[in-house]
């Protein structure tokens, strides 16, 4: 009777570690993307600073999740300092079993952006308009984006109440 009782209590205990783990690991993995959200900020930033427009890079490549679309934008951020690890969200790649990116068939981008014209600094002109947003729901309050001013924010953050879908 005492090894059931000492066998019940470590499997409970084991079940509430698990449960810790699992939230440090998503804590872990949302800062990751929140790094990566920040890094892709900076390097568009840099972009538009020497270009003075923002990539012109296909917005209807995006929609058929293309390896072109993620190719374009890898190659446009690269001077920048922006690898093919900052375009992938950690959660993601979990969760797709961590493919091979290095493989040309895996290549991917885990934030789209928003396309914006050729005209000099459009990209500033709307605070609140996002850089990026994250296209897959891998965190708490939906996906992630980044707004013009840098501002990190889930979905559900940015468009306020009418957010009922990520309770």
């Amino acid at each position: 009777m005492e090894l059931m009782t000492v066998m019940v209590i470590i499997s409970i205990l084991m079940v509430l570690l698990l449960r810790v783990t699992d939230t440090m690991r998503e804590r872990a993995e949302k800062a990751n993307c929140v790094s990566n959200l920040k890094n892709l900020y900076a390097g568009a930033a840099g972009y538009v600073m020497d270009r003075q427009q923002w990539p012109q890079i296909p917005g209807n490549l995006v929609q058929k999740n293309s390896k072109e679309y993620a190719a374009l934008w890898i190659d446009a951020l690269a001077p920048y300092g922006i690898s093919q690890s900052n375009w992938l969200c950690p959660t993601q790649q979990r969760n797709l079993k961590a493919p091979d990116m290095k493989e040309k068939e895996n290549r991917r981008v885990d934030y789209n952006a928003t396309p914006f014209d050729s005209r000099p600094y459009t990209a500033y002109q709307w605070p609140k308009q996002p850089w990026f947003v994250e296209h897959a729901s891998s965190h708490d309050g939906g996906p992630l984006l980044i707004q013009t001013n840098g501002k990190i924010l889930t979905l559900r953050e940015a468009i306020g109440p009418r957010a009922g879908r990520w309770k």
